[in-house]
């Protein structure tokens, strides 16, 4: 796959180059070596015309995609890629080949049109967004100072200066074992874990109701979910052991250690007067460090030329906020003003039929070139 944007940008005599991970700095990280096979693994990042040591406005896509685990489901084989019905069909269509797509056409457009830019603009490919997001770490070390950084998602192409951060978290309880015909004789976890996911989603409807923002026009802000729940390991043995794994969000604003507090509590209360869990209480993991809310204040750059692109193209303002994680959380931590944006929906990432409408990604491309052309024009 590196290898088509590599050609993408030589066919245009524009600069390229790639950036293998090992060797990076992130790499050393405990994070990095998280990550498999580093060495046969890189980042592209390929620059519009070429890099004149101008100061720099960034493009940043992430081109792996998740793994499909229910191919039964679709309706088209995964990876066809295939036009149909004024879309394209597969995974990796909406999350992000699409938005890459809409990023590429617009500097093309831009290029056939004679438009010299006062700023240096590169188009960032990341890997690993997916799992660790340290692509887009690593491509710090190469471009650590930045103008601003565009990061592409699927967000309807609306304008995204905020998003609420997250939590991963696994809860695990232990039980004492027994054969099912005496089954008085074990300490069966599975109503205890019940009642965990009942009073976590309880949680997750509360804060739904509190925890609101005017820009995140979704049921939830701060959505709290269960991904997963396993319960014993035999149909004839009482289940001693059993675990949940989910998500809660974050609320702009809102400290990570306030929301794992409100997390622990909610486990405590639901077991809190069984004798058994007193003395063997559920574990709790937070199986990350946890992704911290961001924003871009609206008079920022970034943010500002957005908006003008959606005007130049004809359409009306939309600027919300999103509860996916993404890297740029980690772009706003390192002080870069940062903005998402991208073709597609992503009701329609990480499914089965994912797809992207052919004429959202046009429109994206519209929208990106109208406001390259706005901030060349103001700088």
């Amino acid at each position: 796959m590196s290898d088509t944007y590599v050609q993408f940008f030589g066919d245009r005599g524009w600069e390229v180059e790639t950036q293998v991970l090992a060797g990076t700095e992130v790499a050393e990280s405990d994070t990095g070596r998280a990550e498999p096979r580093l060495g046969d693994r890189a980042n592209v990042v390929g620059w519009y015309r070429r890099n004149r040591g101008r100061p720099t406005l960034v493009i940043n896509g992430h081109v792996d995609v998740v793994p499909v685990h229910d191919e039964h489901r679709w309706t088209r084989a995964p990876f066809s890629g295939e036009i149909a019905e004024g879309h394209v069909h597969g995974r990796g269509s909406v999350d992000t080949k699409g938005g890459i797509a809409a990023a590429l056409f617009a500097l093309d457009a831009c290029d056939r049109a004679g438009v010299d830019f006062p700023f240096d603009i590169a188009v960032e490919l990341v890997v690993a967004e997916e799992t660790t997001g340290v692509g887009t770490r690593a491509s710090l070390e190469r471009i650590p100072h930045r103008l601003g950084t565009i990061v592409l998602e699927p967000t309807d192409n609306a304008i995204v200066p905020l998003a609420s951060g997250l939590l991963f978290f696994t809860v695990s309880l232990s039980g004492r074992a027994a054969h099912t015909s005496v089954p008085w004789f074990g300490v069966d976890v599975a109503p205890r874990l019940i009642r965990i996911y009942q009073a976590l989603t309880a949680l997750g409807e509360e804060r739904a109701r509190t925890h609101t923002h005017p820009r995140i026009p979704l049921p939830s802000a701060v959505p709290l979910a269960i991904g997963t729940l396993q319960a014993g390991g035999w149909r004839a043995s009482v289940p001693a052991e059993a675990k949940l794994s989910g998500r809660v969000g974050v609320l702009p604003g809102e400290d990570l250690q306030d929301v794992r507090d409100a997390v622990v509590a909610c486990v405590r209360e639901a077991t809190a007067g069984d004798e058994y869990m007193a003395e063997n209480p559920a574990e709790i993991h937070w199986d990350h460090e946890g992704l911290p809310s961001w924003q871009t204040a609206d008079e920022e750059p970034v943010v500002r030329h957005m908006m003008a692109g959606r005007e130049r193209a004809g359409l009306p303002p939309r600027v919300e906020g999103i509860t996916a994680g993404c890297d740029a959380g980690t772009l706003v931590a390192a002080g870069i003003p940062t903005v998402v944006f991208g073709p597609g929906h992503m009701r329609y990432a990480h499914s089965p039929d994912e797809r992207i409408a052919v004429e959202d990604v046009a429109a994206a491309a519209a929208i990106l070139s109208a406001a390259l052309l706005s901030w060349g024009e103001s700088a």
